[in-house]
């Protein structure tokens, strides 16, 4: 059963750290505040790029940070224990600190979208919920979540009341000058998109966390606490009775559902208008957790069947090295898409593009997982990070050794 469970939570960051990928390629290839827009993408709405857009926003968009966090919620319970061990509580403060050094340099160095600066300071909060027991991390959880969407919708309906609609046309004129500058700088040479980046991490993470509510942190703090209570309870580690499994693919697929009915509304009115694109937006922040969970849900019948067990072993490797992935994933995506570093292709190449770079990193991140996890112990990254938290441990695999979780 240990064996089972760890194989199940590598397969869950597996699966999480290559789905991201999908929602974080067209952040890297177009400015933020665009990336993710349906009709202000820069180079238009082809039907093939229309296409890939809906899928991003139904199956992928925010269901798979949604799944980090509450991974990363079991595992500071993992590395830290329940309480009470205060050589345990040392490692991991040491650990969400040197978490929160790397995830600094990754978004000012490398890719201004890094989430694990945010992580680790919540992370920093949360561990002292460890001794709390499950129901009381659940419905503390779900509560600010809920808190969140409810306020989030207060806003929506306010806005609406007060005539709703998009920006006016010298707002918008204004937005997009903003726009087309900000992608001068990331198409520019290397020093050029070094600053940018750099610049709009750092507006990003400082805004985040001085505005109020802050909205991310927050966000992130009740999938964590969610992932504590999920832990505990035993369905994170697939000890769950399959009911449970079968009830939260149920609900996880009529969330998509709904999800996925807005989307395609909004995206098939010919006018695209501001109220149906919120709505869509509101529900599918309100739903990922849902939808999330049901992830989870299939993947443990996977494992439970004979069929379909391929597939979470294909993805355990790549989730046992899921920080070295990650961080690969953000290199290699700058690297293409950042000025001065490369091809050069920020602001030149359209989503159908992306999705097979997408395509071709996800089968390269596949096998070299599985070729690296035969050979060693935990990713090179994970090796190099422990060192800042455990100190030195042996890298490459002793024959006949089990696998061993990264």
């Amino acid at each position: 059963m240990v064996k089972d469970r760890i194989v199940l939570l590598d397969s869950l960051r597996g699966l999480a750290v290559l789905g991201i990928l999908l929602c974080n390629i067209p952040i890297s290839a177009q400015p933020h505040s665009v990336a993710t827009s349906l009709t202000l993408w820069p180079l238009g709405m082809a039907p093939a790029s229309v296409a890939v857009w809906w899928i991003t926003q139904v199956f992928f968009q925010q269901k798979f940070y949604s799944m980090f966090a509450m991974l990363f919620g079991a595992s500071i319970l993992m590395v830290g224990g329940e309480g009470g061990d205060a050589e345990r509580r040392r490692i991991l403060i040491l650990r969400l600190v040197s978490l929160l050094a790397i995830g600094l340099f990754h978004g000012f160095v490398i890719w201004q979208g890094d989430v694990l600066n945010t992580y680790a300071v919540v992370g920093l909060l949360a561990m002292w919920a460890r001794s709390w027991s499950p129901k009381r991390l659940l419905q503390a959880g779900v509560a600010v979540h809920l808190s969140l969407s409810v306020w989030s919708a207060w806003k929506l309906l306010k806005h609406a009341a007060e005539g709703g609609g998009d920006p006016s046309s010298a707002e918008m004129a204004k937005f997009l000058a903003g726009v087309q500058a900000d992608s001068a700088q990331y198409a520019g040479t290397f020093q050029q998109s070094f600053v940018q980046n750099a610049k709009d991490f750092w507006d990003f993470t400082f805004d985040s966390f001085v505005s109020w509510p802050q909205t991310w942190p927050i966000l992130v703090l009740s999938l964590i606490l969610i992932g504590m209570g999920l832990y505990k309870l035993g369905v994170l580690s697939g000890k769950a009775p399959t009911g449970v499994y079968q009830g939260l693919i149920g609900a996880g697929l009529g969330a998509l559902a709904i999800v996925g009915l807005a989307e395609t509304i909004y995206m098939l009115l010919p006018s695209h208008p501001w109220a149906p694109r919120a709505l869509a937006r509101w529900l599918q922040s309100a739903t990922a957790p849902v939808v999330n969970l049901g992830y989870v849900g299939l993947m443990v019948l996977a494992m439970r069947s004979r069929l379909w067990k391929a597939i979470p072993a294909v993805l355990a490797p790549v989730g046992q090295m899921a920080f070295t992935n990650y961080l690969t994933q953000s290199i290699l995506m700058t690297t293409l898409l950042y000025g001065g570093r490369g091809p050069g292709l920020y602001g030149k190449v359209d989503r159908p593009f992306l999705a097979g770079a997408v395509a071709t990193i996800w089968l390269i991140q596949i096998l070299w997982s599985r070729w690296w996890m035969a050979r060693f112990t935990m990713g090179p990254l994970e090796w190099l990070w422990r060192l800042a938290y455990r100190g030195p441990m042996p890298l490459r695999r002793a024959p006949e050794a089990a696998p061993v979780a990264a």
